[in-house]
């Protein structure tokens, strides 16, 4: 029995301090038209293998605690690609970026942070230099290209939980969200990636940069938070297109390995939220993005969704500007669950006077959309994603920091105590 007891200890020590780690982008791939990975695999800028013996944390993340600076958002590029590959792909090809949770997904209630772990929003150029910062990027450029000095453009927007990945915990099955997964897909881990599509007004050589900027910020109150961000950046070596004009359509197989294929619903929603909400509540829903039922993916009508997000989550923005709420009119929140799938997710919306709204005026309803994850996975038929939002659109166009704000005083309480709650926790 104290074998068994001490066992257990080391174990939940084991996943504790697996959490304390952050993430980085592993490995860069190409998607077929079955929506399976293909070709060699590529690296980002500064990859460290973690079997080397100079590998660690430090070495292989980017860590920005402080914007005001206005730090780098990539690695050093020289020299990056001596000893490994970039990713080859063409104009309107379909990228994965790969990378391991460290516990942020299994176990995301060791530190208050947002809903699903926070926001990943992955952007492009063609004009990359080392003196790039984070605030020339991050809430800057925008998916019409016009945003911030025009450099580049936003390419996605995808939570941190994908939905379906977990790392390997030694079969602790104390842990819910990993035991869920683990006995889902029968995989010792599952790598986390976040699916965008490349322009497809990019030319046929050359080099295209893509920046994945993972927004974590930690949560002191419903109106407050304390920077922490992880970048990472890959070089993509560009080629001709491999067939005629526009995008290759992606038909989903059910024959793909969980482990070596896209997720039909991150390519079939270019952007899942535009910014983080308040708390650890979801955000608002994403005005004037392209979305399923504008073309862009058809599934199944019952997904498998793996695990469940935490109760009544909505995020807020990385930074320390208060939020404050411009509604005036009588609201009531009710509480409801989605659609009959498997899930345990409560959702919350809040319904305004003569309509529903949560937004500052954008009649939108913030609600968590939970991933659909199964190693069979659906049928889906999906066609090239819009990358030219038109800047004379009557919608806003996106950012990757569109806070809420307006939530009422019942949801408002229930965030407070939760926080309190979570403070308790350690990074």
């Amino acid at each position: 029995m104290l074998f068994r007891g001490t066992l257990k200890v080391l174990t939940l020590l084991a996943a504790s301090s697996a959490a304390n780690a952050h993430s980085w982008v592993e490995q860069v791939r190409r998607i077929d038209s079955s929506g399976a990975f293909t070709g060699p695999v590529g690296y980002p800028i500064g990859y460290v293998n973690r079997t080397a013996p100079n590998f660690s944390d430090t070495a292989a993340q980017n860590k920005i605690l402080d914007t005001k600076p206005n730090p780098p958002v990539c690695k050093p590029k020289a020299n990056a690609y001596a000893t490994v590959n970039r990713l080859s792909a063409s104009a309107g090809d379909y990228v994965a970026l790969l990378y391991e949770e460290n516990g942020h997904v299994t176990q995301p209630f060791l530190t208050p942070r947002p809903y699903r772990d926070g926001l990943v929003s992955v952007y492009g150029t063609l004009q990359h230099q080392d003196s790039d910062g984070i605030n020339d990027v991050l809430n800057s450029w925008t998916a019409d290209g016009k945003g911030g000095n025009g450099k580049g453009k936003l390419l996605g927007t995808h939570y941190y939980d994908d939905g379906q990945c977990y790392q390997n915990a030694g079969k602790n099955f104390a842990i819910p969200i990993y035991a869920t997964r683990y006995k889902e897909h029968g995989l010792d881990e599952l790598l986390c990636q976040t699916d965008f599509q490349l322009p497809d007004d990019l030319p046929e050589s050359g080099i295209y940069t893509v920046m994945w900027v993972w927004d974590w910020p930690l949560i002191t109150s419903d109106t407050q938070n304390t920077t922490e961000i992880y970048t990472s950046c890959a070089e993509i070596q560009l080629g001709p297109r491999k067939a005629g004009k526009g995008a290759e359509k992606i038909q989903f197989s059910n024959k793909n390995a969980i482990n070596q294929a896209a997720i039909s619903s991150q390519l079939g929603k270019q952007f899942e939220a535009t910014g983080l909400g308040i708390g650890t509540n979801s955000p608002a829903a994403p005005t004037g993005m392209p979305t399923q039922s504008e073309g862009q993916a058809t599934t199944d009508p019952s997904p498998t969704v793996t695990s469940a997000p935490s109760e009544s989550s909505a995020p807020a923005s990385s930074t320390t500007k208060k939020h404050k709420s411009k509604s005036k009119g009588k609201v009531k929140t009710v509480t409801v669950t989605a659609d009959p799938i498997t899930t345990t997710a409560w959702h919350t919306v809040t319904v305004g006077i003569g309509g529903v709204g949560i937004g500052a005026g954008t009649g939108q309803v913030a609600t968590s959309t939970p991933q659909a994850s199964s190693s069979k996975k659906a049928t889906a038929t999906l066609t090239s994603s819009s990358q030219s939002i038109s800047a004379n659109s009557s919608q806003p166009m996106p950012t990757s920091n569109l806070p809420v704000t307006s939530i009422s005083k019942f949801l408002k309480a229930r965030s407070t105590g939760r926080a309190r709650r979570d403070g308790n926790g350690q990074a």
